[in-house]
């Protein structure tokens, strides 16, 4: 039935969105990751139409810094007749200063659309963001705040603009449960000089996972102008269906990428002590107790967390990240994750020989 569901929707609907929801720092593993797809269709006869649509996402992380490039084309025509003729390419970079709560970001940005007499328009912002909540019940919120310069090129009658712009935006993000996920992003973009020439936009989505790497999204947009071109909507709003294919570090694509350039390298060890090795590396692991829980921190940056004599059991992963001003002790952060491996939540926790020691939920908690 999954197998039909997938199909029918790439037959019929394979439209893809660029993702709404802010991205957090290691909710991904530290490389490049990101998503990409593509919608065509040719009819004669009875009907002349030709559309196509196509872009994606390509995204590279570290503990401190995300990047991100995205980018979409489309263009539809019906008897010769063009129907859509739009592009809208993005680029952003996230980095985070003080603690995981503050960020600055940095982004450059281009669209046209010829429906909307946009000939060219030119954004660049510098801005800064906060996370408000970060929750595994009630989800992540951010806020976000930067100045923007925005060039404007119509296609027709309109003059060019060069506008100085406060752009704010509110982003929510909620993991509802393994498969199921909710976002919003809303933006206000008003004139330095004139708050009454103002830009806004809101973005719901619906996403469910379907697969690992397939995802299922359904948007809602909202976009309104207070002083558009002439002749041209205040108001513009649409639905959308999306089949979404994302690639990554465990994705079938990259992981036969990796294994074909492995492949080509000459072994350096014989396969019988390839096997010893990593049996050896799985075996290597540290566990810490603080009452009926427990952490299994096993050397390649994996584990579990259980309580209540096991009746809750969550898989994490860590990282040890610089070390701290006193000698031999580390900072580490532990993610929590689904079976698929997406990041629940983040905690931070202090580590040395003989001591692990974390907030959760306003409480200190000591691992020995």
């Amino acid at each position: 039935m999954r197998l039909f569901l997938i199909s029918l929707i790439y037959v019929t609907s394979m439209f893809a969105i660029v993702d709404i929801a802010s991205i957090d720092f290691l909710e991904k593993e530290e490389g490049f990751s990101g998503s990409a797809y593509g919608s065509f269709q040719k009819k004669r006869g009875n009907t002349d139409k030709d559309e196509a649509e196509y872009g994606g996402r390509v995204q590279y992380d570290t503990n401190q810094t995300i990047t991100w490039l995205q980018g979409v084309v489309e263009h539809d025509e019906v008897s010769g007749i063009t129907t859509d003729d739009n592009a809208f390419l993005h680029l952003r970079h996230i980095h985070q200063i003080v603690n995981p709560s503050w960020a600055m970001e940095y982004y450059f940005q281009l669209k046209q659309d010829k429906f909307k007499n946009l000939s060219k328009r030119q954004v660049l912002g510098l801005g800064s963001r906060y996370k408000i909540s970060d929750s595994p019940l009630y989800g992540k919120l951010f806020f976000g705040l930067s100045m923007m310069d925005e060039r404007v090129k119509y296609n027709e009658i309109d003059p060019d603009e060069h506008n100085y712009r406060l752009s704010s935006y509110l982003s929510y993000k909620l993991a509802v449960n393994k498969t199921f996920e909710l976002s919003y992003m809303g933006y206000y973009q008003p004139k330095f000089d004139n708050g009454s020439d103002y830009i806004t936009s809101s973005k719901a989505e619906m996403i469910i996972h379907l697969t690992k790497v397939f995802d299922l999204s359904y948007l809602v947009e909202l976009d309104y102008d207070a002083q558009p071109p002439y002749q041209i909507s205040t108001t513009d709003s649409r639905q959308k269906l999306s089949f979404i294919y994302r690639f990554g570090a465990d994705d079938p694509l990259s992981t036969y990428a990796s294994t074909l350039l492995c492949d080509t390298k000459e072994a350096s060890t014989p396969a019988v002590e390839e096997k010893l090795e990593k049996k050896k590396k799985e075996s290597d692991s540290e566990v810490w107790k603080s009452g009926d829980e427990n952490l299994l921190l096993l050397a390649d940056g994996s584990g579990t967390y259980t309580s209540k004599t096991g009746l809750y059991n969550e898989r994490i992963r860590w990282k040890k990240l610089d070390e701290t001003k006193e000698e031999g002790t580390h900072f580490f952060v532990l993610s929590f994750v689904d079976e698929e491996g997406r990041t629940l939540r983040n905690e931070n926790y202090l580590y040395n020989s003989s001591t692990l020691v974390g907030l959760r939920n306003d409480k200190l908690k000591v691992f020995t």
